[in-house]
């Protein structure tokens, strides 16, 4: 029996967030996503209604096609790709490229799965100003919470990323360090992206206190979405 999973797209570009900025990344977008966030900026990717299923066969063929010189990792990503964590733990032990995983960090069940075969994590914290219902963030918020003591207990090397606003509140914040404070150790990295676009920021005020209490704790970078200003997907 062939196994295969719904993918939307596949593409070479060049790492726009996060700790591997920069870097030229095969991209690969898993079909279908377990929570809505009102920002989401890949929509199209939040439905299983579009999207080819691929067989590891047909994935790699097709990695290989866009395989260039530069090339660092894998950019596995979504809708979320956790959903699909049986298809990509075992075509990862298939063929072993290096990858990083960006994930919203909800289903830590899942995460365990992938401990063995990704080499970074990208994940996700959510703030209660991305979603329309306070109860829905605080159960997402708990399974991140989760999802991150997976992380710590598999030794799975990982940053955090945040997305804020120029009126996301310091108290959300520190609340959010104060539970961090008792799951992780003191070196992770956490990653600041402002929302787009930037003209939404007439302000960067709250940008730099935000950045100043993170740094209190842990080692802190703002990093907007650079592919934008490149012009690339």
């Amino acid at each position: 029996m062939t196994i295969t999973s719904k993918i939307i797209e596949i593409f070479s570009s060049i790492q726009g967030e996060g700790l591997l900025i920069g870097k030229r990344q095969i991209f690969i977008r898993f079909s279908g996503c377990n929570i809505n966030c009102v920002y989401c900026d890949t929509e199209n990717s939040k439905t299983t209604d579009l999207g080819k299923e691929y067989s590891f066969e047909e994935l790699n063929n097709k990695i290989q096609e866009l395989m260039t010189p530069d090339f660092d990792s894998l950019e596995i990503t979504g809708g979320e790709p956790l959903l699909h964590s049986k298809y990509i733990h075992d075509f990862l032990k298939k063929y072993p490229y290096k990858a990083m995983l960006e994930t919203n960090a909800t289903l830590p069940d899942n995460m365990k799965l992938l401990t063995d075969v990704i080499d970074i994590v990208s994940m996700d914290i959510k703030l209660p100003e991305h979603f329309n219902s306070q109860d829905e963030w605080k159960q997402i918020y708990q399974q991140e919470l989760e999802t991150i003591k997976v992380m710590e207990s598999k030794n799975q090397k990982y940053y955090i990323k945040i997305v804020i606003s120029p009126t996301t509140p310091l108290n959300i914040m520190n609340k959010l360090l104060g539970d961090l404070k008792t799951i992780t150790s003191n070196d992770i990295e956490i990653i600041i992206q402002p929302v787009s676009p930037m003209s939404l920021w007439n302000s960067k005020e709250n940008l730099f206190k935000i950045s100043e209490l993170i740094g209190t704790q842990y080692n802190v970078s703002v990093i907007p979405q650079i592919h934008k200003y490149l012009g690339v997907e």
